[in-house]
């Protein structure tokens, strides 16, 4: 197990060359791993990633980070000193070995394969985990949510440079690899052209509960959300009142991702990965919540085919989302961003208007 007195630091908190990357290696490390700690120290930067970890099998092995650098400018939360933050991000890795694991398991009955990415946001932060390979992984921060993008795609770029040191084929961490950096007019928007006919001809809804004029609303926003090429499924669900879901997983194109699950099957998992989500977010918050300040908002779980997408909609109810296609999970990530924001402008005028 490795403790506090077992690491080693190359640069100590307080360097006055701010500029150079802290590094930090577990006793056990050898000069063998030098490569990959840098290959970690080169993803930092203050505008993306501040704070990088390396584990194998939950044991930590090294971080590299630029929190001086964020010290010294200001960055860092209020109250807390650089060691202090270095160290909550290490447990924070830990904590994440585990509860990810987990996760992993409980998402294998949707049959598109195995957890690789999971980005979470709580409060300000970004917190990212990347799966290098059986029992390897690696954790980084961004501080600021306008570094979440940045911190992540550095992420994605540092993993599949471990995997080209490995002389293995990385993977398509968060469909990065086959999309360029999208500029404005990339972008999905809300007035974005119609998708095809086929759209139409696929769409399937499923609805338990949630009666009144907003739940109609919010249906047809998720309607709306859909595409052929990204966001395959998309739901609102709230435990205490019920679920509603549309997608177009019966577009033909999608064929090849039901080989060993039905269409009606993989809805069914959803529904009950949306039944037990309350809970993993609950045990999450509670495992997190001393090691990072903030409330979980935002999850992308990233799997071999696709990624599923939660987003907190206030105190309970949230949306759920599905691609299966691997080169657009960023894409689906925007749409779901964008239903996120127009759902949540109907829930505050619900709010308003019962006040």
């Amino acid at each position: 197990m490795d403790t506090a007195e077992s690491n080693r630091s190359d640069i100590s908190a307080g360097n006055s060359s701010v500029a150079e990357p802290a590094r930090r290696l577990a006793a056990h490390v050898t000069e063998d791993s030098r490569q990959f700690v840098e290959l970690c120290a080169g993803a930092l930067d203050p505008a993306g990633l501040h704070h990088v970890a390396a584990y194998h099998r939950g044991v930590f092995n090294y971080s590299v980070d630029i929190l001086d650098v964020l010290d010294s400018s200001g960055c860092l939360p209020e109250g807390m000193e650089t060691r202090f933050c270095r160290d909550l991000y290490i447990r924070v890795g830990r904590q994440l070995n585990f509860l990810l694991d987990r996760m992993d398991r409980a998402l294998r009955p949707v049959e598109s394969g195995r957890l690789i990415r999971t980005v979470l946001r709580l409060g300000e932060a970004s917190v990212f985990h990347y799966h290098v390979r059986p029992g390897e992984y690696l954790t980084g921060v961004s501080l600021g949510r306008e570094n979440e993008e940045p911190g992540d795609r550095a992420m994605a770029g540092l993993a599949t440079r471990f995997a080209r040191v490995l002389r293995q084929r990385g993977l398509n961490y968060g469909g990065f690899e086959e999309e360029p950096k999208p500029s404005g007019s990339d972008r999905p928007t809300r007035t974005a052209a119609p998708g095809p006919a086929e759209k139409e001809e696929a769409l399937h809804t499923d609805r338990h509960g949630l009666l009144g004029p907003e739940a109609d609303r919010i249906r047809e926003l998720c309607v709306d959300a859909l595409s052929p090429d990204d966001l395959h499924y998309a739901a609102y669900v709230d435990p205490r009142a019920g679920l509603l879901s549309a997608d177009v997983l019966e577009l033909a194109q999608l064929a090849p991702y039901f080989r060993n699950i039905t269409r009606p099957g993989r809805r069914e998992r959803y529904q009950d990965i949306a039944g037990r989500l309350p809970f993993v977010v609950a045990r999450m918050n509670h495992s997190l919540k001393a090691v990072l300040p903030g409330r979980l908002t935002r999850t992308v779980l990233d799997v071999d085919e696709g990624a599923l997408y939660y987003v907190a909609m206030g105190n309970g109810p949230f949306l759920l989302g599905s691609t299966l296609h691997q080169d657009r999970v960023f894409h689906a990530d925007i749409r779901m961003n964008m239903l996120a924001n127009s759902v949540q402008e109907i829930i505050k005028e619900r709010d308003w208007n019962s006040n």
